[in-house]
């Protein structure tokens, strides 16, 4: 039997959408036992043990995302997803800790509520550590070293020679110290975006959201989507990844602006925003990421290559293959017609339209005739009615559809001879 979360009380989510730490600790201590059972049941039998983290991560990723809670069936959604992810990460750590050191077992004890809500409140309060001021030391104290260096080596004979050749060493080393630095910020990023600590926010099939980051940024979630969080934005960086596509509004006025520039991670890009508004798609089938800038200027960079593009308010662009291109006209309509609440096709393969409908639409259908998927699609649909979609993909694609089981539709295609209709 799957466990399911209770729903809770519709004032106790309000208080803790306005971010009221009591209501924080009275829905945990609420949702407590609940979260364990759905853990556990995610986990399995040899894993349970660690149900107790599951719930603990589960409950602290709500609280970063409590403003966008407008009521508890929302909430409720939140927390199911959130274990689930826990679990599935937990079972992934496993895995690979058992491959390194064979069948040695770590078991963990679960807390019990009091001591869970201790925990919780601790590491929510707990200070953050100053990365900018320890990085400003580790740079003061090489700069020492260097002094130290070069005064060594003027005292020595053929000081100017020796001095000239301390030089270029510097200038090499202050060089290279600056891609080091550069490699162990993104490092350190890789290593926060991958972290248990990072906070996912997510938009299900046929959903689509809004929500303010912590450095005022506005965010419109398109459906299908995945944006993480590393735990230090808006103190000592502004980076989100994307796994699917969204708006992002930033606010130049923001004081997080003085960190760093809000930039967007999707696929092997780095997009960075020097203005207010772009839009970036990266869904893993797309074989490409595409970004579309409304106001302001975004610069495009590829972290493996170093290859840079530019786009200013206006222009969209496609990445994929190494190279940046223009994406004009009807391209640019497929790739974002979204924000514009509508999807579009144009010659698209049936066997890739109907997968895009299920993502905009959560509906139920499959293709069920392979022999027509190669059948070319061009249309233009709003993303108001999943009726309407269904409607308009039989006729522009001279399909018939049936039900399967639990009134899957099913779509094939139409004999010779049939109307569309």
């Amino acid at each position: 039997m799957t466990a399911v979360l209770p729903t809770p009380d519709a004032g106790l989510v309000a208080r803790f959408a306005a971010g009221d730490e009591n209501a924080l600790v009275a829905l945990y201590r609420e949702e407590y036992d609940s979260l364990l059972a759905a853990a556990a049941e995610r986990l399995g039998h040899e894993l349970a043990h660690y149900r107790g983290r599951v719930a603990h991560k589960a409950m602290l990723d709500s609280w970063h995302a409590h403003e966008r809670f407008q009521n508890p069936v929302a909430f409720s959604a939140f927390l199911e997803e959130a274990v689930r992810q826990g679990a599935d990460i937990q079972k992934r750590k496993h895995a690979a800790l058992h491959h390194r050191e064979g069948q040695t077992k770590h078991h963990v004890s679960v807390p019990s509520v009091d001591d869970a809500v201790k925990s919780l409140m601790d590491e929510l309060h707990a200070p953050e550590a100053d990365h900018a001021q320890a990085a400003e030391e580790a740079r003061a104290l090489q700069r020492a070293h260097a002094k130290e260096h070069v005064e060594r080596v003027a005292s020595k004979p053929r000081w100017l020679l020796y001095t000239a050749i301390a030089l270029v060493v510097m200038v090499t080393i202050a060089a290279g110290q600056r891609l080091m630095e550069k490699a162990s910020v993104e490092s350190a990023l890789d290593k926060a975006l991958k972290g248990e600590t990072a906070q996912t926010l997510t938009s299900g099939r046929g959903q689509r959201g809004a929500l303010i980051l912590r450095d005022d940024t506005k965010v419109r979630l398109g459906s299908d989507t995945r944006l993480i969080i590393p735990p230090s934005f808006a103190t000592s960086q502004r980076t989100v990844q994307l796994e699917g596509t969204a708006t992002f509004t930033v606010n130049p006025a923001s004081s997080a602006a003085v960190v760093a520039p809000f930039a967007v991670r999707a696929g092997s890009l780095t997009i960075t925003a020097k203005g207010t508004v772009f839009t970036v798609r990266n869904f893993a089938e797309d074989g490409a990421v595409t970004f579309e800038v409304t106001e302001g200027t975004v610069e495009a960079r590829d972290r493996e290559t170093g290859v840079v593009q530019t786009a200013t308010a206006g222009q969209a662009m496609r990445y994929a293959g190494g190279a940046f291109s223009p994406l004009d006209g009807i391209a640019r309509d497929v790739a974002m017609a979204w924000t514009r609440d509508s999807i579009v096709f144009d010659q698209a393969p049936l066997n890739t339209v109907v997968p895009e409908l299920v993502r905009w639409f959560a509906m139920s259908a499959k293709l069920v005739d392979d022999a027509a998927g190669d059948r070319p699609v061009s249309m233009r649909i709003a993303l108001s009615s999943s009726g309407e979609a269904t409607k308009a993909l039989t006729e522009a694609a001279n399909l018939t559809i049936s039900f399967g089981k639990d009134d899957r539709i099913e779509f094939s295609g139409a004999p010779a001879g049939v109307s569309k209709k």
